[in-house]
């Protein structure tokens, strides 16, 4: 498969900090060009040496941004530890994440907080959100591919 043409725009070196006191750098990255025409972002967590820099694979997670567990730190999901967990996995070893901007399996900010009045009567999220018309995942990982073309590895 052909994918658009898509380019790194910026990068920059960045302080993480989590509130369990946790705490890395990482070079971020941005891209121009991307097929769905979102800011996505590429935390480059190998210590700024780049994600090819050990000569082999790097450690990658696709990460679907999650603003109520992410930011809100909302126990509604787990989102929040898992994010903590893959940052520092990564950090350890050297490694990527890409931080797609595909809130909630892709249904949005203001249905995933429609899915959650069908919670509070006892639906799951994969139910709450058939229930609500959107498919199992809606989540398109083009952009991913793009990404990590862009950064040099591709398989």
């Amino acid at each position: 498969m052909d994918l658009p043409a898509a380019a790194i725009r910026t990068q920059v070196m960045l302080p993480l900090r989590f509130a369990d006191g946790f705490g890395t750098t990482a070079r971020v990255y941005t891209f121009d060009g991307l097929a769905d025409g979102r800011e996505h972002l590429g935390p480059d967590l190998a210590g700024g040496g780049g994600v090819c820099g050990s000569g082999g694979p790097p450690l990658v997670r696709i990460r679907s941004e999650c603003f109520i567990g992410d930011v809100l730190g909302s126990e509604w999901c787990d989102c929040g530890p898992q994010l903590l967990e893959a940052v520092r996995r990564i950090a350890q070893v050297g490694g990527l994440m890409l931080y797609l901007r595909q809130e909630s399996r892709g249904i949005g900010l203001y249905a995933r907080l429609d899915a959650y009045g069908l919670q509070d009567a006892g639906l799951d999220t994969y139910d709450a959100n058939l229930a609500l018309g959107y498919s199992e995942d809606s989540r398109d990982y083009t952009v991913a591919a793009q990404m990590l073309g862009d950064l040099g590895w591709t398989g």
